[in-house]
């Protein structure tokens, strides 16, 4: 049998084996309860990003919160890396004892700024690296990709489907990263473990192909759906398809409903959507809308909606769940400062294009008028004007944020979207959006460098 699917108590064992193994050293050495900083960042934006949409932090703070290392693997710990009876005795009450501060979900973050910052004795905080590391990086990079197709889509209804993702685990953070777009046509299984209710958009080829005859396929969706659902007409040929479906829906006016519309699949979107509003609208259906899907990513919908194609709905699938424009983030999760005869120091990487910046730090957002200026990367105590983007979540080991709703975070992510200039969200130009490090964290970053020249 299988036995490789990921369970809530697999979770304190999300990390390397040499990770643990560390921890022995660490022990020996007197460093394993040393306070630390990490931040978790991007370096580089990819080169087709303007932005990055922070996303993934409820289930990082739900993995904290539960992480425990129950007796089986406990068991596995002592046979498999032999650890003396301190280390086991340490991994058996193991908690995340630590503080975590991070973005809100639904931020716009650029390069080189902290979306999550965790403070906590060292072997807790490195850890957790790929734990919190995964789940961020996942749900950032559909966020930031769906949040450019929802933009192209200019104001229209918005649907993604899951027949290729990376697995089902992505499948399902997929869904509830739609659900903060407003998306709501996703996974069925999403929808039961949420106790919320799916939104269907259409149908199947098989459905077409299962009957004789396609008319009688149509017929048979409008009748037992009462019209919901959008009717695909392009099995065989799209044209005869919309007749079909015009005949069908006239019919089904006789009953005293109306069907949702017509789906396109493939060809050319623009021009066949053109004639199906045509045809659609001579037979007297202007209510029957269009919904068009077709391995399509932003800049397909966008060149759609330029040429002002008359489409109601627009669906993507392969494009956004694996963004073959910007598969990959360069996140990392560095060491910013550790306890040193009781008082906390700051650190840094130095090596050459992997530098990173030392000490415990803010992000400051600056409003000029109604307008973000520029982002200020600075040290956390230093006063600074604008907006702390980093927020308390977790405090020594407990819970202290508040989680809004996926809607909420929605609406906070477009009413944020709003004061930033709309050339930041131009698919496709480059637009560079300013962040400044202050004069005190440069003046510490210099000091370091130099002292480990």
């Amino acid at each position: 049998m299988i036995n490789d699917f990921l369970r809530s108590e697999d979770l304190s064992l999300f990390t390397s084996s040499s990770r643990f193994a560390l921890a022995s050293v660490f022990f020996d050495e007197g460093l394993a309860d040393k306070k630390t900083t990490f931040d978790l960042f991007v370096r580089e934006l990819p080169k087709t990003r303007n932005f990055l949409v922070f996303a993934g932090l409820e289930h990082v703070a739900e993995h904290l919160l539960n992480l425990r290392i129950d007796s089986a693997r406990l068991r596995w710990l002592r046979k498999t890396l032999h650890f003396p009876p301190n280390i086991l005795k340490y991994f058996k009450s193991y908690r995340f004892t630590g503080d975590l501060w991070a973005m809100r979900e639904g931020t716009i973050f650029f390069a080189q700024e902290p979306i999550v910052r965790i403070t906590a004795p060292l072997v807790e905080a490195q850890l957790i690296e790929m734990l919190v590391t995964n789940e961020i990086y996942v749900q950032t990079i559909l966020a930031s990709k769906i949040s450019r197709f929802v933009r192209a889509a200019n104001g229209k209804q918005v649907g993604i489907g899951f027949n290729r993702t990376y697995g089902l685990d992505a499948a399902m953070r997929s869904a509830r990263i739609n659900e903060i777009f407003g998306i709501t046509n996703t996974l069925a299984t999403y929808h039961y473990k949420h106790e919320s209710s799916p939104f269907y958009t259409g149908t199947f080829h098989y459905l077409i192909m299962a009957f004789d005859e396609e008319l009688d396929a149509i017929r048979a969706y409008l009748r037992g759906l009462g019209g919901k659902g959008y009717v695909l007409v392009d099995t065989y040929d799209t044209v005869q398809g919309i007749k079909k479906f015009i005949t069908a829906a006239k019919e089904l006016e006789l009953e005293g409903k109306r069907a949702v519309g017509v789906q396109l699949d493939s060809g050319d979107l623009h021009s066949l959507s053109v004639q199906a509003r045509k045809m659609l609208d001579e037979a007297n259906l202007p209510y029957a809308k269009i919904f068009a899907m077709g391995n399509l990513d932003e800049w397909k919908v966008q060149d759609l909606e330029r040429r002002k194609a008359p489409i109601d709905f627009y669906a993507g699938v392969t494009e956004l769940l694996v963004p073959t424009d910007a598969p990959t983030l360069e996140m990392v999760y560095k060491m910013s400062e550790i306890e040193r005869q009781g008082k906390m120091m700051p650190v840094m990487k130095t090596s050459t294009g992997k530098a990173s910046y030392p000490g415990r730090k803010q992000i400051y957002r600056i409003l000029r008028g109604k307008k973000y200026y520029h982002d200020a990367l600075g040290l956390e105590d230093e006063p600074h004007a604008g907006k702390k983007l980093l927020v308390p979540i977790i405090r020594n080991g407990k819970l202290v944020y508040k989680f809004p709703s996926l809607q909420e975070i929605g609406g906070r992510y477009r009413r944020e979207a709003n004061k930033f200039s709309p050339q930041l969200f131009n698919i496709s130009t480059k637009a560079r959006y300013g962040m400044r490090v202050s004069p005190a964290l440069q003046r510490l970053t210099h000091s370091i460098a130099r002292s480990r020249a």
